[in-house]
């Protein structure tokens, strides 16, 4: 088998493993709404990668070795995706927001809205002028 080949072949297998890798974190993400998903996608298919690695290393090569990678590279992936979305969860508690100044608070208390003392043109005279004299 040339170079080429075995690099389309191990390709094939990572794609496979990637797109199964999917499908937990596609679930996870529909259970919690989307909250914590997105860095949950990464490890995810980095967890499906990873248990469909597993198998051949183990020594299972031929085709029930394939049957058992993609169950594992499931199996991976839903572990990697609850400890990406847990990992979130954490995140975000850890960063809680600002409190809100008090009313009377120089930097909560509001400003009074400008009077209209001045206007922007000057008044008109009441009647016509006199002509001047030269």
């Amino acid at each position: 088998m040339t170079i080429e080949a075995r690099i389309a072949f191990i390709a094939f297998f990572l794609v496979c493993w990637s797109l199964l890798g999917l499908i937990p974190w596609a679930l996870a993400a529909v259970w919690r709404r989307g909250r914590g998903a997105i860095l949950a996608l990464p490890l995810a298919l980095a967890g499906a990668c990873a248990g469909g690695v597993l198998v051949p290393f183990l020594g299972r090569r031929d085709l029930t070795g394939f049957l058992i990678s993609l169950l594992t590279a499931l199996i991976g992936s839903g572990a990697a995706s609850a400890a990406g979305i847990a990992f979130s969860r954490r995140i975000g508690a850890v960063r809680a927001a600002p409190p809100r100044p008090a009313p009377d608070h120089p930097i909560g208390a509001r400003r009074p809205k400008p009077s209209a003392t001045a206007s922007p043109h000057p008044p008109e005279p009441a009647g016509p002028t006199p002509p001047a004299e030269s």
